[in-house]
C-alpha cells in the first residue's frame, strides 16, 4: 500500500499562504499597469481613480496623504484625471475653502469595461466555495487590507531621515522636500532624468552590473565598485521632480545624457573630469551655480531661452562658445557672460576650474 501524503505542519500552511499572497499581490501590480497602459494613463493616476472608487469623494489634502504624493503631485495627477473626463473637482459643502475629488460615473465606464475580465474571472473564481468559506475568505481579505493599510500610513509617518536603505532601485518620496543625489564613481553611458508624476523619491535601471545604492532622507548616494567601463551596461535614473535638487557627480563622466529641463536644480557639480555630456536645465529660481572640477571636454550646456548665464574660468578653457560668443583659448580667471547677466535675478552660474576644453553654452 501506498503511504498517504502527510499533512502539512501548521508553518508549512503560513509558509505557503504567505508565499501565494506575494505572488498574488506582484501580479495584481503588473496586471493594474496592464491595465493602466490600456487606458492609456499612468499606474499613480490609476491608483488615484481605484482610491476614490473604494473610498469614496475626498479633498486633494486627504488623497495625497493616502498616495503619499505631494501637494503639487497630487494636483498634477487631478489635472490630467479631469481632464480625462474621470474625475470633477468641487468646492467641500462644509468648508468651501477646500476642494473635493469625485468620480465622474460616465467617465468611470471606460475603466470599469478595463476591469470587466477580472469581475467575470472572480465571480468563476468565487463559485467553487461555499457560504462559509466565503465567508472566511471576506474576513481574511478585510483584515488583509486593513493591516496593509496600517503599515503603509506607518512607513509614511516615520521620517525618512529616521532610517538608511541600501541597495534599493526605489525609494518612497514620503514627506521629502529637497533631494540630492551623489554618483561616486567614474559613470559611462548613464541617462538622468525627471518626472512629475513617479511617486518615488527617485528610481534607478541598470543592464548588467548592479551600484550600491545608499538612501538617507533626501540624498541618494550610487556608487559603483571599480571602474564602470562600456561592458558593465547602461543606466537610468529618474527623479522626482516635485521637489528640488542638488547633483553632486564625482569621479569623471561619460557619455552622460541629463535631462534637467523639469527639474527645478538648486546646484550641479562634476568632479573628476567630464567627456560628452549632454545637460539640458529648467528655467532657474535665483542664482544657480553649476561646478566643473578636475577637467571637462566635450560638454553641452542647454537652458531655456532668455535665461542669463555666466562662464568663470579658472585654470584655462579651450574652445568655450557662450550662445554667439566663440572663444579659442580662455585664461585663468576670465568670465564671459551673456546678456542681461549682472541685471536678473534667475541665472546660472557655471565655474570651470581644472582646465577644460570645448564646453558649449545654448538655448534649447
Amino acid at each position: 500500500m501506498s503511504e498517504s501524503p502527510a499533512t502539512p505542519s501548521r508553518s508549512e500552511l503560513v509558509g505557503q499562504l504567505t508565499t501565494a499572497v506575494r505572488r498574488q499581490v506582484a501580479w495584481t501590480v503588473l496586471h493594474n499597469q496592464a491595465i493602466a497602459d490600456r487606458l492609456g494613463m499612468g499606474i499613480t493616476d490609476l491608483h488615484c481613480v481605484n482610491l476614490l472608487d473604494l473610498e469614496g469623494p475626498m479633498t486633494a489634502g486627504r488623497l495625497a496623504e493616502l498616495m503619499g504624493l505631494t501637494t503639487g503631485a497630487i494636483t498634477g495627477v487631478l489635472d490630467r484625471l479631469e481632464a480625462g473626463g474621470l474625475v470633477r473637482r468641487e468646492a467641500d459643502p462644509v468648508d468651501r475653502r477646500r476642494v473635493v475629488a469625485r468620480l465622474v460615473p460616465g467617465g468611470m465606464e471606460r475603466v470599469r469595461t478595463a476591469f470587466a475580465a477580472v469581475a467575470a474571472a472572480a465571480q468563476e473564481l468565487y463559485a467553487g466555495y461555499d457560504v462559509a468559506q466565503l465567508a472566511l475568505l471576506d474576513e481574511y481579505a478585510e483584515r488583509s487590507a486593513a493591516m496593509t493599510r496600517r503599515l503603509t500610513m506607518a512607513m509614511r509617518s516615520t521620517p525618512a531621515s529616521a532610517a538608511i536603505t541600501e541597495g534599493a532601485l526605489s525609494a518612497p518620496l514620503g514627506h521629502i522636500t529637497a533631494g540630492r543625489l551623489e554618483i561616486n564613481a567614474t559613470a559611462s553611458k548613464l541617462g538622468i532624468a525627471c518626472d512629475r508624476e513617479m511617486p518615488e523619491l527617485y528610481r534607478a535601471s541598470f543592464d548588467r552590473r548592479p551600484p550600491r545604492i545608499r538612501v538617507s532622507g533626501g540624498t541618494v548616494n550610487i556608487s559603483f565598485p571599480g571602474m564602470w567601463h562600456g561592458a558593465v551596461g547602461r543606466g537610468q535614473i529618474t527623479l522626482n521632480a516635485t521637489i528640488p535638487w542638488a547633483l553632486d557627480i564625482r569621479g569623471g563622466a561619460s557619455e552622460m545624457d541629463v535631462d534637467l529641463a523639469a527639474l527645478a536644480l538648486s546646484e550641479l557639480t562634476m568632479t573628476g573630469g567630464a567627456s560628452r555630456v549632454d545637460l539640458r536645465l529648467s528655467r532657474p529660481a535665483g542664482t544657480v551655480p553649476l561646478r566643473i572640477r578636475g577637467g571637462a571636454s566635450r560638454v553641452t550646456i542647454r537652458r531655456p531661452a532668455g535665461v542669463p548665464f555666466r562662464v568663470r574660468v579658472g585654470g584655462g578653457l579651450t574652445r568655450l562658445t557662450l550662445d554667439a560668443q566663440r572663444v579659442g583659448s580662455i585664461g585663468g580667471g576670465a568670465v564671459l557672460d551673456s546678456p542681461g547677466f549682472d541685471a536678473a535675478e534667475d541665472r546660472y552660474e557655471l565655474g570651470v576650474e581644472g582646465g577644460a576644453s570645448r564646453i558649449t553654452v545654448v538655448t534649447g
